[in-house]
């Protein structure tokens, strides 16, 4: 049999399918991996994301699969990053993650020094300190000789992997478009810029088609990872795109939501979209067409967090979250969550600002923080948990009136880590008064949507819009419906929630 390998590099797993002619998946692996938070700086080691690509492609060997049945490879990965490598393609320091915000300072003295209506016009994107930009200018100023070392920052945890497969330092438009300096229009560099901030335009990776084919895996990757040397491996996509093509999302008015450590809602698109607000305008895998996509920086990190302080194993199990872990590499405490809040009775009234780690849209504030409104002598434990997952669907409700018109009647397909939570899902649809449809194996649609990259290569299908047909035609979905009886509630709850950030503002900047 021939198999695309695709693999998704997330921030808190890294996923690895094997994908046939059929667009059926096989083999599915997971692999856990940490993330360094110090001081508001979340950063991680890019050795770990190919150290369990290695991983996963050996346990594919050790069950039966024959390298050569392997005649693809594919990526998905997080972007946004700042990854400096040396000319060898070794890190020179930790990867600066998407959500880390240390460029905010760099962000304010580039919309000075560029102007933010030349920067609005060229990249269709506003500047704000998580874009890779930023965090390259600080490292220029507080770390000179990581910026001296680097041969190349890349962009997404994929470029890396990549690098280490190939030797070939690339990135993919979607990834690229979250920079602050590639042209949406050319999807190119903006050159100019870089000379004007002492940055050399070679240090920036080769922007390549998603489909293209970066390299082919080199010998020194052959014997790290198993793979046969020579097998081409293709440049990828972001996250946000390889989510998108998995979701199926490719005409006009179709939108998703994706629930992972961060989360976003996302539709596709001919137009542009006011990014004022903080959405994004990103590159789609092909050239006219954009994705429209509202980031939150709290999402299934949030769910994380309920589970560990409010769900009923706390204490010493929450001390084993990252070791006590199913089939599925998830923690056992977001089962023991998950039953908590199916026995807990909604409409407390307690609210929660979901703002754990900051935010970035609709509000842009690295200071922002969770906070609970609504707390009573009576107030539970499975209330409040139940209140974090209400929160981040509030949030969820607020982007998405961003991305689709308020008069749109919806069916929002939901996917990533957070669709596995039934309890999560039924509360998104009552919070957002529609359809919710999750595909089976949401969670490793991204993984799906970097593989549908190759198949034109392999002669599986002809073009992008086929492949997206074909994925929903086949998709298995459950379906969540709206409980009419809770839509008062949650109207008002909403009410609340969107003057909430206004009201607690001024605390958090103090």
């Amino acid at each position: 049999m021939s198999y695309i390998a695709s693999f998704d590099i997330g921030t808190t797993n890294i996923k690895g399918i094997l994908v046939c002619g059929k667009a059926v998946v096989h083999n599915v692996k997971n692999r856990p991996i940490d993330v360094i938070t110090t001081d508001g700086c979340v950063e991680q080691e890019p050795e770990a994301w190919y150290q369990a690509v290695a991983a996963i492609a050996q346990e594919w060997f050790r069950e039966g699969i024959r390298p050569d049945e392997i005649k693809l490879i594919s990526f998905s990965g997080q972007m946004q990053d700042c990854i400096p490598v040396s000319a060898e393609g070794t890190p020179v320091r930790p990867a600066i993650l998407y959500s880390d915000g240390r460029g905010v300072e760099q962000s304010k003295r580039l919309l000075e020094k560029l102007g933010e209506e030349a920067i609005i016009r060229e990249t269709a994107n506003h500047m704000d300190g998580t874009l890779t930009l930023p965090k390259i200018m600080w490292l220029q100023e507080h770390e000179p000789h990581a910026y001296s070392e680097a041969a190349s920052f890349l962009i997404s945890s994929k470029d890396y992997v990549i690098s280490r497969l190939t030797g070939a330092f690339v990135t993919d438009p979607t990834s690229a478009a979250t920079t602050g300096c590639m042209n949406l229009q050319t999807r190119t560099w903006m050159e100019e810029w870089l000379k004007q901030l002492d940055m050399e335009a070679e240090k920036f990776p080769l922007i390549l088609p998603p489909d293209a084919e970066a390299g082919q895996v080199h010998k020194r990757g052959s014997s790290e990872t198993g793979f046969s040397e020579g097998t081409p491996v293709l440049c990828g996509i972001g996250d946000a795109g390889a989510a998108t093509l998995g979701a199926g999302v490719y005409r006009e008015g179709e939108a998703y939501a994706y629930i992972g450590t961060t989360g976003w809602v996302a539709a596709a698109s001919e137009r542009y979209m006011d990014v004022q607000n903080g959405a994004f305008n990103l590159a789609y895998v092909v050239p006219g067409r954009q994705i429209s996509i509202a980031p939150l920086t709290n999402a299934g990190s949030a769910h994380k967090w309920a589970a560990q302080v409010f769900g009923p194993g706390t204490g010493a199990a929450a001390e084993n979250f990252e070791t006590d872990r199913n089939e599925d590499g998830d923690s056992l405490l977001f089962a023991e969550l998950e039953s908590a809040l199916e026995k807990t009775e909604r409409g407390s009234g307690v609210l929660f600002l979901p703002y754990l780690n900051g935010e970035r849209c609709p509000v842009q504030d690295v200071n922002a923080s969770g906070s609970f409104v609504g707390l009573r002598t009576t107030t539970t434990k499975g209330q409040m948990g139940l209140a974090v997952l209400e929160g981040v669907a509030l949030a969820i409700r607020q982007v998405m009136s961003l991305i689709v018109k308020p008069e749109a009647k919806l069916r929002i397909s939901l996917i990533g880590g957070g669709a596995k939570s039934q309890v999560w899902c039924q509360i998104l649809a009552d919070v957002l008064q529609c359809e919710l449809v999750v595909p089976d194996d949401s969670h490793y649609l991204p993984s799906i949507g970097a593989a549908m990259l190759g198949f034109p290569k392999m002669g599986w299908s002809i073009n992008v819009e086929e492949i997206c047909a074909r994925v929903k035609a086949a998709q298995q979905v459950k379906s969540y419906y709206p409980n009419p009886e809770l839509a008062d509630y949650y109207n008002k709850q909403f009410e609340k929630y969107n003057v909430l950030y206004a009201q607690l503002a001024p605390l958090f900047a103090m």
